[in-house]
């Protein structure tokens, strides 16, 4: 066994001369803390990365983690459970100059990030039209840890994250069966301007009578105006249907700020609106995402039927140091007879991200919801506060 375990070792550093490749592992602790909830959280991530040197690459990773929780007492520490996932897999063929191919498990977010967002199963094409560019993928989510996905359209779908999982019941663990088909064109206005339309198709693969297909079309324009300032506006239009023929339309936008201040340090000021359509009458309904993520750091609502502004700040303080702080304002932009009011309430956030080496990472953040700030909370609702740590090594 001992002559076995060296000659693989030999073996795997042998192939990384011959073929150069590299591996490694990160370790991650992260520590979170709020008003009625201890969460400590332990992950490792093993990781491998090979290149041919003639356009081919191949990236591998997986992440197993243990998350220890206690509820302030009421039950004491929960047992934790050994989550294993396949975090990112992505084979990858630079084909020329001007075309490439990408498969396995690989980021994608749509052009204006507010449909779908996050690693998905699939394949993209990406290549350089006679004017523009262009990226044609297919993904599917199925193959996903509920949890990280956060595929969430339906009432079924809905159900079906709450359910609890284990090794026995495996079946919980994977996120909703959905694919998806998008076509992104890229076009340069002069030399800094760009104008990006994207078109996307989502299909519900799920054996459920409760199914919901969309189409999303989005539009987004880049432009600087002036040195070191940065404009984005862009919609995005939705149509839906449902397993009864219901017919249903939505839609979104968005506006971005960013500047890079005149100052002694390497800072930038931002502000950030978004806006996405709620049930109004028969003219339109609540739109619906793909991925369903959180629109704070505390604060837990997604974007359907939402409308939020953003002030941020970040700055390199020193070299190994950045440090970020936002607010956010939320609004409810849909009637619900169950609910009086429209305003959520802001959300104060600040981070520091600390790296005084390549295999070192600290991190630290804390903030508060402050839900007196709108209507919609009871008045005797108090702040809501967060508090994380994290530390990540890497071997």
């Amino acid at each position: 066994m001992r002559r076995f375990l060296i000659f693989t070792i030999l073996l795997v550093f042998a192939a990384g001369f011959a073929f150069s490749a590299d591996f490694g592992l990160l370790a991650d602790q992260k520590i979170e803390a709020e008003k009625e909830l201890f969460t400590y959280t332990l992950g490792f991530t093993p990781w491998f990365s090979w290149n041919n040197g003639n356009g081919v690459s191949l990236f591998l990773s997986g992440l197993f983690s243990l998350q220890y929780i206690n509820d302030n007492g009421n039950s004491g520490w929960l047992e934790p459970g050994l989550v294993p996932e396949l975090s990112r897999f992505a084979l990858s063929y630079r084909i020329n100059q001007g075309m490439s191919l990408e498969a396995g498990r690989f980021g994608y977010a749509d052009v204006l990030d507010i449909a779908a967002s996050g690693f998905f199963d699939g394949l993209r094409f990406d290549f350089d039209a006679p004017i523009g560019s262009v990226s044609a993928g297919a993904f599917y989510t199925g193959l996903q840890y509920k949890e990280t996905a956060k595929i969430v359209m339906t009432g079924n779908d809905a159900a079906n994250f709450a359910k609890p999982w284990d090794f026995d019941s495996i079946g919980d663990y994977y996120a909703s069966r959905r694919a998806f088909i998008t076509l992104c064109w890229n076009v340069p206005l002069g030399e800094t301007n760009t104008l990006s339309a994207e078109a996307l198709a989502q299909f519900d693969l799920n054996d459920s009578d409760d199914k919901l297909h969309s189409q999303y079309g989005a539009l987004q324009m880049e432009f600087y105006p002036v040195n070191k300032m940065r404009i984005t506006l862009g919609g995005l239009f939705e149509t839906m249907q449902n397993s009864d023929g219901d017919f249903g339309a939505a839609f979104g936008a968005l506006a971005k700020v960013k500047m890079n201040l005149p100052t002694s340090v390497n800072d930038t000021f931002g502000v950030t609106v978004k806006f996405t359509s709620g049930a109004s009458g028969d003219a339109f309904t609540a739109f619906m995402p793909i991925s369903s993520i959180p629109q704070g750091s505390i604060f837990a609502g997604t974007i359907a039927g939402l409308a939020l502004a953003e002030v941020g700040y970040i700055a390199r303080l020193i070299d190994p140091l950045l440090a970020e702080c936002a607010f956010r304002y939320y609004i409810k932009t849909y009637d619900d007879d169950a609910i009086d009011g429209s305003l959520y309430g802001g959300e104060l956030w600040a981070s520091f991200k600390w790296q005084p080496l390549d295999d070192i990472r600290v991190t630290l953040g804390a903030g508060a919801f402050f839900p007196g700030m709108g209507n919609i909370y009871p008045d005797d609702a108090g702040v809501m506060w967060k508090i994380t740590a994290g530390l990540t090594v890497s071997f």
